[in-house]
């Protein structure tokens, strides 16, 4: 992952910042209250938690250590405006404004 700086993250997460350069898909589980936020489609090399002081969030890295996707558990709310203040991003409005969601059961697995 490479870092970037971000003017709404500041320096608190020490310069890493995950850049949304085109339109996600969140998939949203409403019964489990979690969402997944796909960056891009690609295989999943590990999976690490990301401290989160507003709550659980795990982040998928491909083989470069690139952040493919996003998981958030334990929200009410699932725009991707609310989703992405829990982690630093780097993105411009026009890029979420083009954000899909789909339900996470119709997604395969």
């Amino acid at each position: 992952m490479t870092a970037a700086s971000s003017p709404e993250t500041g320096d608190q997460f020490n310069g890493f910042v995950i850049p949304i350069t085109e339109p996600p898909v969140v998939e949203i589980d409403a019964e489990a209250t979690a969402a997944y936020i796909r960056l891009r489609e690609t295989t999943v090399a590990r999976t690490e938690p990301f401290t989160s002081e507003r709550g659980l969030v795990m982040l998928d890295f491909d083989a470069e250590g690139n952040v493919v996707g996003i998981e958030v558990v334990g929200r009410q709310e699932f725009s991707i405006r609310e989703l992405i203040k829990l982690v630093p991003v780097q993105t411009t409005e026009s890029v979420l404004d083009r954000t899909r969601y789909v339900s996470a059961k119709l997604q395969a697995a």
